[in-house]
């Protein structure tokens, strides 16, 4: 009985060494598997890291686009206004001249006249002088 007892007492120290030694494989494996999520975890940090920077790089060139953008809105609106000053410049000479040349036109009309007039006196001038001239030779 005792024999038996041992025996029995054996088998259980095995089955214990037995379950002992699975409860260490899968401590090994979840030590492992932890390890493993360690590396994946510190990765992801990194990786977050990295996305802070760019996201903190984008907001610095958005905001530099942004203040670029401004500036060349005020560059466009100040050529916008300038132009309209320049037109209406432009516009106010074209009329001066305008003016100029109507003055300009309406005396070369009536030189024109005075012109046709004086040649018509000079040609019945010519006319008497040439009919004196024939009298007198005559």
């Amino acid at each position: 009985m005792m024999d038996e007892i041992l025996q029995q007492i054996l088998h259980e120290l095995r089955d214990l060494k037995s379950d002992v030694s699975g409860l260490k494989s899968d401590v090994s494996s979840l030590k492992s598997d932890v390890s493993g999520l360690k590396s994946d975890v510190s990765s992801l940090k990194s990786d977050v890291s990295g996305l802070k920077s760019d996201v903190s790089s984008l907001k610095s060139d958005v905001s530099s686009l942004k203040a670029g953008q401004e500036r060349i809105e005020t560059k466009v609106d100040n050529l916008a206004l300038e132009l309209r000053s320049n037109f209406k410049f432009t516009n106010d000479k074209l009329e001066e001249h305008k003016s100029i040349f109507t003055v300009v036109s309406d005396e070369i009309k009536g030189i024109k006249g005075d012109i046709e007039f004086l040649s018509g006196k000079s040609g019945k001038h010519d006319t008497e002088i040439n009919h004196i001239m024939n009298m007198l030779r005559g």
